[in-house]
């Protein structure tokens, strides 16, 4: 498969290093030489130094392109780019980035592609980002989820230091069992384990969960859905969109926004109804009172600055803020932000990387997620025979269960996948790429 990215930012760079290493072709376009300079040392892709909004380069550009994808800041770039790739390129398909809240509304969404027959489907890394963290507001106790393509079906990682205050091991097997949750791994001590009966003294266990059983699962836990008072810190297109959502949402939510910028502040007190809007540094101590930071139930950070949002996830959980989600870029936060008190940390860009992956996935891959502290990955693929037998064969990969007819049945079971079942495999970061050219062979 033949790709061509235009634009070599964050979301870019990420999206031409994990197609490359599934072992698609992959072209990276940008007027930036440097900065290609550095991706071309770095993955094994082919970097293009040019204009992308000069027609001439693509009535000129020799190899056919399966897929198109348009990830720079500006959306009229993106629509251009994707233009042109479809009507000089023939691209197979094209997929552009959309930051312009209005256009990925609802009711526009659709409207845009519809109307721009060069388009085939819209991404907006702050639109997932937003409904990533509403998704999370209602589930105490989780420290991350992600939904799979197969409808109704979520990992979830949960804190389990408390289980065992409420219950034994074997209620604990027994309730698994009956509310069809399978174990895919947990952590004790920063250790990663995948051995479920050792569960006991486990601080972390991610699981595969039907989501008609989330709520019935977070109160065996013991976590209770105490989300009143939220706390949010930024106004751009992430803090706005998830305003709107958490204005909607059926559990009435007293929301504070604190904005620095005083034209977004004004925007935003206008177009929110029921939210109070603060105008003010993040970090400026003197409105913490006034915001009521120790009374709040969940703070949220989603400013564009990784120090900001992990400084003030920190502050907020010392001065008595129940949880705190965080919004950060930088990988190497990741490591130590639940040392820090950050209880859930949202990178965008592997959010966008993987819901764009979810898009060109042809074959068989339908998702993939990376769980305990990007250790392992889970799978999400779709059954065909051949490439059963194929990771039976292998050591590394693990058929953790497959999900069929809107169940999950455990590989150990006497079950024998057959078509349109879905298989979850487990499988070490260090071993992906043989997982995944095992899955690009069928």
């Amino acid at each position: 498969m033949n790709i061509l990215i235009h634009g070599s930012s964050i979301v870019g760079a990420n999206l031409a290093k994990k197609l490359s290493e599934q072992g698609k072709n992959v072209f990276l376009l940008d007027d930036m030489p440097n900065q290609l300079k550095d991706l071309s040392e770095k993955y094994d892709i082919k970097t293009i130094f040019d204009d992308p909004l000069n027609p001439s380069f693509y009535k000129n550009f020799k190899t056919n392109i399966d897929y198109f994808i348009a990830v720079t800041q500006s959306d009229e770039k993106n629509l251009i780019t994707s233009k042109f790739a479809k009507e000089y390129l023939n691209a197979g398909k094209t997929i552009a980035r959309i930051r312009n809240q209005n256009l990925i509304s609802a009711e526009n969404q659709n409207l845009l592609i519809e109307s721009n027959q060069y388009l085939d489907h819209i991404i907006s890394p702050e639109l997932e980002v937003a409904n990533n963290i509403f998704e999370k507001i209602h589930m105490p106790g989780a420290i991350f989820s992600e939904s799979l393509i197969s409808d109704n079906f979520l990992i979830i990682g949960m804190q389990s230091s408390q289980i065992f205050k409420h219950h034994t091991f074997v209620e604990i097997k027994k309730f698994f069992k009956q509310n069809n949750i399978c174990y895919l791994g947990h952590m004790t001590n920063e250790v990663e384990i995948l051995k479920f009966k050792e569960i006991i003294d486990s601080n972390y266990l991610y699981l595969l969960v039907n989501k008609n059983f989330l709520n019935k699962m977070i109160k065996f836990f013991g976590y209770k859905d105490y989300v009143l008072n939220i706390l949010l810190v930024g106004g751009g297109n992430i803090g706005h969109k998830l305003s709107q959502m958490i204005e909607n949402d059926e559990q009435q939510i007293n929301l504070k926004l604190l904005e620095k910028n005083i034209d977004k502040c004004n925007f935003l007190a206008t177009s929110l109804n029921k939210t109070s809007v603060f105008c003010g540094d993040a970090l400026d101590q003197s409105l913490y009172e006034e915001i009521n930071l120790s009374k709040s139930d969940l703070v949220i950070t989603v400013t564009d600055n990784d120090q900001i949002n992990t400084i003030l996830s920190i502050i907020a959980k010392k001065r008595g803020a129940k949880s705190v989600i965080s919004v950060i870029n930088n990988d190497s936060y990741s490591s130590f932000a639940n040392d820090l008190g950050i209880d859930i940390m949202i990178n965008p860009r592997e959010l966008t990387t993987s819901r764009i992956i979810e898009k060109i996935s042809e074959g068989s891959l339908l998702s993939y997620h990376s769980i305990l502290r990007d250790k392992y990955f889970i799978y999400e693929v779709k059954y065909k025979n051949d490439l059963y037998e194929q990771i039976k064969k292998s050591k590394d990969i693990v058929h953790i269960c497959s999900i069929s007819d809107n169940s999950i049945i455990l590989a150990t079971d006497d079950h024998i996948p057959v078509n349109n079942d879905v298989l979850i495999l487990l499988i070490q970061n260090i071993h992906a790429k043989s997982l995944e050219k095992i899955i690009n062979d069928y």
